[in-house]
């Protein structure tokens, strides 16, 4: 790779797939034995990380489904109703 006339570097598209980053995502840099290091960091809070886990967006995009094939349970007007329903 060379160094652009901006100091920059482009970062192949085979390493940013393998480092699950995007353009636009944000890298740490550090030096360790002579030698730079660019880390990968997302911006999400720690507390909320969960949410972004591809587990956890794949369950939502199969929420977004069910409630575009109206596939929801139907709307309670008080929690008794619901807790009926379920035990239904």
């Amino acid at each position: 790779m060379k160094i652009s006339p901006q100091r920059q570097v482009r970062i192949p598209k085979k390493l940013m797939q393998m480092l699950s980053i995007e353009t636009g995502d944000f890298v740490e840099i550090d030096v360790q034995n002579h030698e730079i290091v660019l880390k990968p960091r997302k911006l999400i809070d720690p507390a909320q990380g969960w949410y972004w886990t591809k587990e956890w967006q794949h369950m939502e995009s199969e929420v977004d489904e069910q409630i575009e094939k109206d596939e929801m349970s139907v709307k309670f007007e008080n929690p008794e109703d619901s807790i009926q329903w379920l035990q239904e």
